[in-house]
């Protein structure tokens, strides 16, 4: 790959801005921030500062001061401080430029959009818009205790059929808090909409099992739970299909999913062969000559372990020191036909209302492609700008392959899925946390939880990238001399 990164938990916006939540914690790599009053409404503002770091002494002197006292009094310093959980630069409305003609002429009056810099606490989370200035405004704040996820929803698009029901109260944002509005459900099972407007909120959600992730555009609103995926209209907010056939990941994603600006890809638990897509990925075991030397290399431990779970596999018994999780997979495969590494890709626009159900019985109504993309579970996925290409990875880490989706009017049986690119990370085991695309799409990067990010050259028609794709300012033909 073209380069790699370590780092703590990152946002990268299209601009080249980076917000690091460097630190530790036991789950997620964490930060320390001022704690502030809540509110739904914006209005403070803080003014940028030139970062400065501190030397050796100055370290120690901080450390004694801090720390020392409060070994030998037992109390904590006077300023209280907060964990940062997770942080998201996120695209809206708010910093749309095909919604807001005062950036269209970005170089002739030096007036960008605003970057949404969204903060997850353990006790809430805020909202921020940071200008080219640098002097960053809250826009938002909630403080109902931790919040898993949070989305700023993009304005539905309208028509003479559809009318918007919260025309008056956008921007909205959807938020998955341990403690919802009514304060009787379960953690995590509910989704509240909030009015960046007004500060209010105009709509709940509820559900009677945990909301992993949230996932909008100008259609729907995705509500990812574990192996099932349920949508809702984006005017109305009423249920307009649900999924209830997803493979189980193990995570960090539990569900993952990736919706495009108007497909939606999930990780489906079998192959149907009636829907099956022409293409995918025809296998994970090919490997480069220097993969194969270093698999070579490997200790015999490993070639002795593979042998005992092929053994195990033939005999139906596993050994006394395994694992809980191989006895837990070992049952499911005896007992359950579930194949995993399976993608199917429908168009929300089309899929009809209810159930979504992909089986031998069903038509292929709204099903845009169904094919094996990896040989196991699916961890993580992601559409480019376009929509056109999707890159996956399993729970392995080792590759991420990038699919080109070229659909069919007739059935997904009919469709192409060109295998571009098999991205390799290495040999390790890695999960990978996100996936995102350059707006150009010659340039995606995987962050992994090993607190790295691998950057791939790529072109979106496939290809060898080389210095005239990849130095020139704009995508090259892909025929073309210049």
């Amino acid at each position: 790959h073209w380069a790699s990164f370590p780092g703590g938990s990152q946002a990268l916006s299209a601009s080249g801005w980076v917000a690091v939540a460097a630190g530790t914690s036991k789950e997620t790599m964490a930060t320390e921030s001022p704690r502030r009053p809540s509110r739904c409404t914006g209005g403070v503002v803080v003014r940028p500062q030139a970062v400065t770091e501190q030397s050796y002494m100055e370290s120690v002197v901080t450390f004694l001061q801090d720390v020392v006292p409060q070994a030998y009094s037992g109390t904590p310093p006077a300023e209280e401080k907060e964990k940062i959980i997770w942080v998201r630069f996120e695209n809206a409305d708010l910093n749309d430029t095909s919604r807001n003609m005062e950036f269209h002429e970005i170089h002739s009056t030096g007036n960008e959009p605003p970057l949404l810099l969204m903060i997850g606490y353990s006790d809430g989370m805020q909202v921020w818009s940071v200008p080219i200035s640098g002097e960053a405004q809250e826009l938002f704040s909630v403080r109902h205790g931790p919040v898993r996820a949070a989305r700023i929803l993009p304005a539905p698009q309208i028509s003479a059929q559809k009318c918007d029901n919260f025309s008056e109260k956008r921007p909205l944002l959807g938020v998955c808090k341990s403690i919802g509005s009514s304060g009787t459900s379960p953690p995590y099972c509910c989704v509240d909409l909030y009015s960046l407007r007004t500060g209010e909120m105009v709509k709940s959600i509820q559900f009677k099992t945990p909301i992993y992730d949230l996932h909008c555009n100008k259609r729907i609103l995705v509500v990812v739970l574990q192996e099932k995926i349920a949508a809702f209209d984006s005017c109305t907010f009423t249920k307009k299909f649900f999924v209830t056939s997803c493979y189980p990941c193990p995570g960090p994603n539990m569900n993952p999913v990736a919706l495009g600006s108007r497909w939606l890809a999930y990780a489906e638990n079998k192959l149907i062969r009636c829907h099956q897509s022409r293409g995918g990925a025809c296998g994970d075991n090919i490997q480069s000559y220097t993969a194969t030397v270093i698999s070579a290399a490997k200790t015999i431990k490993t070639g002795l372990t593979m042998v005992g779970k092929v053994v195990t596999q033939l005999t139906g018994t596993l050994p006394s020191g395994a694992t809980e999780e191989e006895i837990l997979a070992h049952s499911n495969i005896r007992r359950s036909p579930l194949v995993p590494g399976i993608i199917t890709i429908i168009d929300t626009e089309t899929v009809a209302e209810g159930q979504v159900l992909v089986s031998e019985d069903s038509d292929s109504d709204g099903i845009v492609a169904h094919f094996p993309a990896h040989e196991k579970p699916i961890c993580c996925m992601a559409f480019n700008p376009s929509g056109m290409l999707l890159v996956t990875t399993d729970t392995l880490g080792h590759d991420f392959h990038v699919f080109q989706i070229l659909t069919h009017p007739w059935s997904s049986s009919q469709s192409a899925v060109h295998h571009l690119y098999t991205l390799h990370r290495g040999e390790t085991e890695a999960k990978v946390q996100d996936i995102s695309f350059s707006h150009d799409c010659r340039w995606v990067v995987v962050s992994t939880l090993r607190g790295t990010s691998h950057v791939f050259p790529i072109n979106p028609y496939g290809g060898q990238p080389c210095v005239r794709t990849h130095m020139s300012p704009r995508v090259v033909n892909r025929m073309s001399r210049f």
